[in-house]
């Protein structure tokens, strides 16, 4: 269970759009940056859309509510994807500001699948997923497992995770500490950005969004290496889907390109990883995960036994049952 819960932590916020961390004030000097020479090939579906799929975007009304980048045509594709990515950074550092999601509230169904050396599924645990605010944050809480209500031992370990984290985040406060619960989570910032060399590849259509597409790649010469996690992100390429109206992004694509040492309580390598994250606009300015699909490979251990897994995580509206008008009336 422990690695597969690290497992799906550790995909689920390598690009995703932040839900926990303070407001962080953006890079005053980030729109006059470029990066270093570098440019992903562009996807074979990295085209600009037909002029029927411009007719899926926004109201003009929405256009005119967000800053735009003049000329991008006269630009270079680095010096083209590294602004739009730096829009799109100050767009989160305003969600985060403004905490929209502190008043929000939304449950996800999860899945993994474990999977033999041929692809094969053989064996699945599922969850219901309950995301809501607590003590100032953002907090999850698993409410039901394989398609029932949680037994007394997971509705106990969840009570305890619960308490633990209240206590926590109240004894950051009382400090005056931002309260950082995992360290295996990571914000769509500069910090994570800045070890990127980012290129535009292209245009699509996502969800009714009119995007860009950005490549990007790990920068040559000393990366942050501070935790666990900046050896795995060290390694890994993909793209971004950044929407046009308001540089929220839509969709984030990525894929290890190297394993990395990793340990889970056990000696263990960290052979593969790819994943695909969607996010929807519930309001404006807030984008939140809306669909995840990861899969991963562990060798662990010391390669002995290698453990392969598909993780995918979906929003859902639950059903709320109707209430007993017997009970109703008591």
């Amino acid at each position: 269970m422990t690695t597969r819960l690290s497992a799906i932590v550790w995909c689920l916020g390598l690009v995703s759009v932040p839900l926990l961390s303070a407001a962080q004030p953006p890079d005053a000097g980030g729109l006059d940056r470029s990066p270093d020479p570098g440019v992903l090939g562009a996807p074979s579906d990295a085209s600009a859309p037909d002029a029927g799929a411009l007719d899926a975007s926004p109201p003009a009304g929405a256009l005119d509510a967000s800053p735009r980048i003049d000329a991008l045509d006269a630009l270079d594709a680095p010096v083209a994807g590294r602004r739009i990515v730096d829009r799109a950074l100050e767009q989160a550092v305003g969600q985060r500001a403004a905490a929209f999601e502190l008043g929000f509230e939304y449950f996800t169904d999860g899945r993994v699948e474990s999977l033999d050396g041929d692809g094969r599924v053989t064996d699945t645990e599922t969850t219901r997923n309950r995301h809501y605010p607590l003590e100032g944050h953002f907090y999850s809480e698993v409410i039901g497992r394989d398609g029932q209500p949680l037994d007394e031992d997971d509705a106990r370990d969840e009570r305890e995770k619960k308490s633990d984290f209240v206590r926590e985040a109240r004894r950051h406060a009382e400090r005056g500490e931002r309260y950082q619960p995992d360290e295996m989570r990571v914000d769509f910032d500069h910090e994570l950005m800045d070890r990127y060399v980012t290129t535009l590849v292209g245009t699509d259509v996502v969800g009714g969004s009119v995007c860009w597409i950005i490549g990007f790649e790990p920068r040559e010469g000393r990366l942050p290496d501070d935790r666990r996690l900046d050896r795995a992100m060290n390694r890994s390429t993909g793209r971004l889907w950044i929407a046009q109206h308001d540089y929220g992004v839509r969709r984030a694509e990525f894929e290890m390109q190297r394993p990395v040492r990793w340990l889970w309580g056990i000696a263990g390598t960290l052979r593969r990883a790819t994943g695909r994250l969607d996010f929807r606009r519930i309001e404006s300015g807030l984008w939140i995960p809306d669909r995840t699909l990861v899969e991963i490979e562990l060798g662990v251990f010391f390669g002995l036994k290698t453990i392969r897994r598909r993780i995918s995580n979906e929003w859902v509206d639950p059903v709320l049952e109707e209430p007993d008008p017997e009970i109703a009336l008591r």
